[in-house]
């Protein structure tokens, strides 16, 4: 194989500029190549398939058309064998942004380059990590939520007051210029607590229903605060037509040990109760804290990194979020479109909104990657085993199903990366903390990346 003249230049944020100038005999071969292709697929008058000249088929389909097919097949040959002899390991498919078709005609490739990540001086962070107190007041306003679950419902034949629970069928539509109706709500047998303070699901809406009785069906118009946080419905009228299927009075259960043992029969008094309730209020906000801390301290370390990587990167990373998005949305009934129509966005306005998270979402994790080697961060089949059990137990009657599926070598995998990330995970919070924690001395643990020498042809000759 002859040497190819290339010549090289890095690009910004990981991307090598590769331009290979080739022999004018190259590219005449190439087009007698895709000639003879392309008279394999077409009919060319007085010639059977595959049996016309070069010159009657240059006729036939024109020159731009073979020299664009010859083009794209000699891209993908000269591609690879400018990887090989230039050394360049590419992260991802290359694409071809040129061609200059000249006595010796030149082919202009970008390729993306694995990412770089320097964590700098990331064990001097900090973040304090405050103490979690739970207050008397909020283990009251658990209690009373208790109260409110085990409420006594009872029918009513009176008008419906605050404090009653009515069942209604409710449809609200958005009073606005488009010639579609603009559907906010449409629920049927949706149980609703008069509360004067409510604002579901307008503010004013509980106002309207209260007094109504059995079968009671009433149309009624609200409009939104011109200063409601949703621009879009800001000031806008709500049609609404709201028809009463149930009413029940509310009646709560007494703060005593009868209560505490209606929650559960575990508790055996009121203060076993106000116990229970406190340790979860400290567990849930332990959670909470850990999380805020987490996404602080990674924050904070992002700051003490320089990180670049190949803008395939950012652009796969929004495709997942848009694709995570279209299945939480079809789990509603909804579709992307539905979401955009609703938004008042078109579909590139919704992928540069998306651009700062996915940019987010992709630094932190190639910044964890790159903690996990520096720190020999790895997990152990024990850990992994016992990964296993504990997230398997979870699906109660479904254990052993799902055992089962974590234990082939895919789950294994997935779960082994999830734990490596909590471990550099609690290792970040534990530097942050001021605190020390012994990781065991290990291997380094990477992510292996395909480097596929292949490219993709975005420019057209010229």
């Amino acid at each position: 194989m002859d040497q190819l003249k290339i010549s090289t230049n890095e690009l910004e944020d990981c991307e090598v500029e590769m331009t290979v100038e080739l022999e004018s005999g190259r590219l005449t071969a190439a087009k007698n190549a895709a000639a003879r292709k392309l008279a394999r697929r077409i009919n060319i008058p007085g010639f059977r398939k595959g049996k016309a000249p070069y010159s009657v088929i240059l006729q036939h389909v024109g020159d731009e058309t073979v020299t664009e097919n010859a083009i794209e097949e000699l891209g993908q040959q000269v591609y690879k064998e400018a990887l090989e002899q230039s050394e360049i390991d590419p992260f991802a498919p290359g694409n071809l942004v040129d061609v200059k078709l000249e006595e010796d005609p030149v082919l202009t490739f970008k390729v993306p380059l694995p990412p770089k990540v320097d964590l700098g001086e990331y064990s001097s962070v900090r973040v304090p990590y405050e103490a979690i107190e739970i207050s008397d007041e909020a283990v009251s306003e658990s209690m009373e939520h208790l109260r409110a679950e085990h409420a006594l419902l009872e029918p009513i034949d009176r008008p419906a007051q605050f404090g009653d629970v009515i069942t209604i069928d409710a449809r609200g539509i958005l009073d606005d210029d488009n010639e579609e109706e603009n559907i906010l709500v449409d629920e049927t047998d949706f149980d609703i607590l008069l509360d004067s303070e409510s604002e579901w699901p307008m503010a004013g809406f509980v106002q309207e229903v209260e007094g109504m009785i059995i079968e009671d069906s009433r149309d009624f118009e609200i409009k939104f605060s011109t200063k409601y946080d949703n621009e879009q419905l800001a000031g806008k009228n709500v049609l609404w037509n709201v028809t009463c299927k149930s009413a029940k009075s509310r009646t709560l259960p007494e703060l005593n040990d009868n209560f505490a043992a209606l929650v559960s029969e575990e508790y055996k008094t009121l203060l076993d109760l106000r116990i229970a309730v406190r340790k979860q209020l400290e567990h849930s906000a332990t959670l909470q804290q850990d999380r805020e801390h987490r996404n602080a301290v990674i924050e904070e370390v992002l700051k003490k990194c320089t990180i670049s990587y190949p803008s395939i990167m950012i652009q796969e990373r929004i495709q997942e979020l848009v694709k995570d998005q279209d299945r939480r949305l079809k789990s509603q009934g909804l579709t992307l479109e539905d979401y955009l129509k609703i938004e008042d966005q078109t579909e590139e306005e919704y992928i540069a909104a998306l651009e700062p998270e996915a940019a987010k979402q992709l630094q932190s994790s190639l910044m964890l990657s790159e903690l996990v080697k520096v720190e020999k961060i790895e997990v152990d089949d024990d850990e992994i085993n016992e990964a296993i059990e504990k997230t398997s137990l979870q699906f109660g009657e479904s254990a052993e199903k799902i055992r089962e599926m974590l234990r082939k070598d895919s789950g294994r995998r997935s779960l082994e990366l999830d734990l490596i990330s909590d471990k550099a995970l609690n290792k970040l919070q534990a530097i942050a903390k001021g605190e020390t924690i012994e990781l065991a001395e290990s291997d380094t643990v990477t992510q292996k990346h395909s480097h596929p020498a292949t490219v993709e042809t975005d420019q057209q000759d010229e």
